[in-house]
């Protein structure tokens, strides 16, 4: 009897651990304070201002021609003439201001893809975090699983020993250890690779080492607020806050404005010059116009491929608001769904009842109505209650994040919880 109360004495030893240390809310910030990846898109803006510096100049420069000349005479004697010429392009048709607006239109999209890194970092770090969170939870229950089977899988022995217990319940308990310890390792490698993704999502790969794999973030999780829902026009709102987006209405402008120029290509610049020099002791004055003649290449080509390229941007804008109509309507749904299942685990307490269901097994073991397999049978459905209950939390984090993510407002996921 002592036995009995050993083994099942340590079932109510079966809990969730929880520590508080850093906040999601942290690592979301920590994400986009220092990450390469938004380095690179920073600097893909000071290329962006710099073009636009490059196409908001001349396109070219005075040029300035000093031509000394030495001319021996046929009737005997030396000249000394010059020819100094001063010549300048001049763009026609608007091609100046059409570079210097595709340009513009160009930085604007990378200022809109460093918007859209800026999110989808938070986005991550956000999803890595809730990842990391659920896999310590399930790496503690499976561990408290392991050590509790194994404490019984050796009573149970002790038990054989001495004549009290038969070799079929000493298999049985020993494998049921031996399947508690398969599934803590498991959860033991996902903790692993949920930690060094949780790293990277912070951008801290360089910290993913053996000393960095072996350590155990303390991190805590804020209950989420059943009733928060998304704003009502939830469509209109992702078209004016997804960065992607607005990164493909400003590459449009760029392509429009691209087109323009291809078609002002057409129309060859023309060149002014203006000639001063000094032939056979006579002063020498002259006026050009250069005038380039289109026959050999037309730009035609590079006009068609202009609007081609215009049309292509136009069809992916098009296809990318369909598919944001639907992705906005599924996040929608799936977030309502999974609400809905986590209000329903809260309303049964799925959490209590799987606790019961170990102590009623106790008791029922200890008034000898179960047996060891009827014991070890209620043991995992206690425990694999409360994975579902934890898997049912994650994917509801899951759903918040997503629907963030779909609307272009990270700042939802720390909106919609209880204070």
């Amino acid at each position: 009897m002592r036995t009995r109360f050993f083994i099942t004495g340590i079932l109510l030893c079966i809990h969730p651990s929880y520590s508080h240390a850093e906040s999601l809310q942290e690592a979301m910030y920590a994400a986009v304070k220092q990450h390469p990846m938004l380095q690179m898109a920073e600097q893909n803006i000071g290329i962006a201002k710099g073009n636009l510096d490059e196409q908001g100049a001349y396109a070219y420069n005075p040029k300035l021609i000093l031509e000394p000349q030495r001319r021996r005479l046929l009737g005997g004697g030396i000249a000394k003439d010059y020819y100094i010429t001063l010549s300048q392009g001049i763009e026609i048709a608007g091609k100046r201001g059409l570079r210097e607006q595709s340009a513009q239109a160009a930085l604007s999209a990378v200022s809109q893809d460093r918007e859209g890194i800026r999110q989808q970092l938070m986005i991550e770090a956000a999803r890595a975090y809730v990842m990391l969170y659920f896999a310590g939870q399930t790496f503690d229950l499976r561990s408290q699983q392991s050590g509790m089977l194994k404490k019984v899988s050796h009573a149970v022995d002790r038990k054989l020993a001495l004549g009290e217990s038969s070799q079929l319940d000493a298999n049985l308990a020993q494998s049921a250890f031996a399947s508690a310890l398969n599934a803590a390792t498991a959860a033991r490698q996902l903790l692993t690779q949920s930690r060094q993704r949780y790293l990277i999502a912070l951008g801290r790969s360089n910290q993913v080492s053996p000393q960095a794999t072996g350590k155990r973030f303390k991190l805590e999780l804020p209950k989420l607020a059943l009733g928060w829902k998304s704003p009502a026009d939830a469509y209109k709102l992702a078209l004016e806050s997804r960065p992607d987006l607005l990164a493909l209405r400003s590459k449009l402008a760029q392509s429009d404005a691209q087109a323009n120029l291809a078609s002002a290509a057409r129309i060859p610049d023309i060149t002014l010059s203006a000639m001063s020099g000094r032939e056979a002791g006579e002063n020498l004055v002259k006026l050009g116009v250069t005038i380039p003649f289109p026959i050999l290449n037309s730009h035609q080509g590079a006009y068609h491929a202009a609007l081609a390229e215009k049309e292509r941007v136009s069809t992916g804008l098009n296809w990318s608001k369909q598919q944001l109509r639907y992705a906005v309507q599924s996040a929608i749904d799936n977030h309502s769904n999974a609400m809905q299942a986590l209000s329903g685990i809260i309303t049964s307490n799925m959490q209590q009842s799987a606790k019961n269901t170990i102590t009623l097994a106790r008791k029922a073991y200890d008034a000898g109505e179960l047996d060891l397999e009827e014991l070890v049978v209620h043991i995992r459905q206690g425990l694999d209650a409360r994975m579902t209950a934890l898997e049912i939390i994650k994917l509801g984090w899951l759903a918040r994040i997503r629907l963030a993510e779909v609307l272009g407002h990270p700042e939802y996921i720390l909106k919609g919880i209880q204070s």
